[in-house]
């Protein structure tokens, strides 16, 4: 839904101003839930040698009670009103992670918070590269209302079935929701690049066409370091000179390969969640900026984070200290 706005006066500079996540229930084990829902010890075996273990479930929450407890949160933690959320878009990675229609989550929000943001709705096919589209809008909305100070992005995903919870052989899934308060000309960072990049040929994704699932193995960390490339070139901050890197939070093991493979210092590759969350699909860039990456360039330091799809959407997005504004 949108509502009439001023005439356009693109920011000069936008930031991620916070981010905020809610997991429901205790902190599982994948190696002690095996038996109970049938997974292969050999699959589990190997998941936990690419690094991941933990994971949260919410198998009697729906999706809208989650991203309510997110966005909640996100008001605590920040003193935000309902009345300074210019612009609301939700995304989500798995097409069942939505109420059934005609309900709709966006508006739900919309009631739940008494908010009355000019534009409010999804963005959706990108799978868990779908952050980096929703900061693309973020950035066209801004340029075209000069009113729109902040916009909140709001992700969430469930597991619909314990059999689909592992991830190929490399990661588990976590059930949550996560916000990113996106604000702009942030005085605490501004995101310089972001790069993403939709590979068609694999829309129907890696978990139902075996096909693709064999094309993703052989070509996804080639892809990645193109997106990685393309964002550090148009940032104009050398690749040296970046003090951390997020990733999505699966797979440390290829993490490391790509991080030696482009000569970058593994002691800045902040993995920490990847062992001790799980991977909760589009929310792992708020989780991981919640946790780690808004901390790192408060300090001062140049970031990085990267993600990959199931469904061939790579993203690599940039954030940097406002006081590096003028220099790049």
């Amino acid at each position: 839904m949108t509502r009439n706005a001023s005439p356009a006066a693109a920011p000069a500079w936008i930031g991620i101003e916070a981010a905020a996540y809610h997991f429901p229930g205790e902190l599982q084990d994948i190696e002690a839930c095996a038996a109970q829902h049938n997974w292969q010890d050999t699959r589990v075996q190997a998941i936990l040698r690419s690094g991941c273990r933990h994971f949260h479930a919410a198998p009697d929450i729906g999706e809208v009670e989650l991203a309510e407890r997110a966005l909640a949160r996100l008001f605590d933690e920040t003193g935000l009103r309902p009345d300074e959320v210019g612009a609301l878009i939700h995304v989500h990675t798995q097409l069942f992670s939505v109420p059934a229609a005609p309900r709709s989550l966006p508006l739900e929000l919309v009631s739940r918070f008494g908010l009355r943001p000019l534009w409010a709705g999804s963005v959706n096919q990108l799978n868990c590269s779908s952050n980096a589209a929703a900061i693309q809008l973020v950035q066209a909305l801004m340029a075209s209302h000069p009113g729109l100070r902040r916009a909140v992005i709001v992700s969430v995903d469930r597991v619909y079935g314990e059999r689909f919870r592992l991830r190929q052989m490399s990661g588990v899934q976590s059930d949550g929701a996560a916000c990113l308060l996106v604000e702009r000309e942030s005085r605490r960072n501004r995101i310089g690049a972001l790069a993403l990049r939709n590979y068609g040929k694999w829309h129907q994704g890696s978990d139902t066409n075996a096909a693709v699932e064999r094309e993703m193995i052989n070509l996804e960390w080639h892809y990645t370091r193109k997106v990685m490339q393309q964002a550090v070139a148009d940032s104009g901050v050398a690749l040296a000179d970046y003090g951390c890197v997020l990733p999505h939070n699966s797979d440390h093991k290829g993490w490391i390969s790509i991080c030696k493979a482009m000569g970058i210092p593994l002691e800045i590759l902040r993995a920490d969640n990847i062992l001790q969350k799980g991977h909760a699909c589009c929310s792992d860039l708020a989780v991981n900026l919640a946790d780690i990456g808004l901390a790192q360039v408060d300090a001062g330091r140049h970031l990085i984070s990267v993600t990959q799809s199931n469904s061939g959407a790579f993203s690599a997005l940039t954030l940097h200290p406002v006081a590096s504004h003028d220099a790049n």
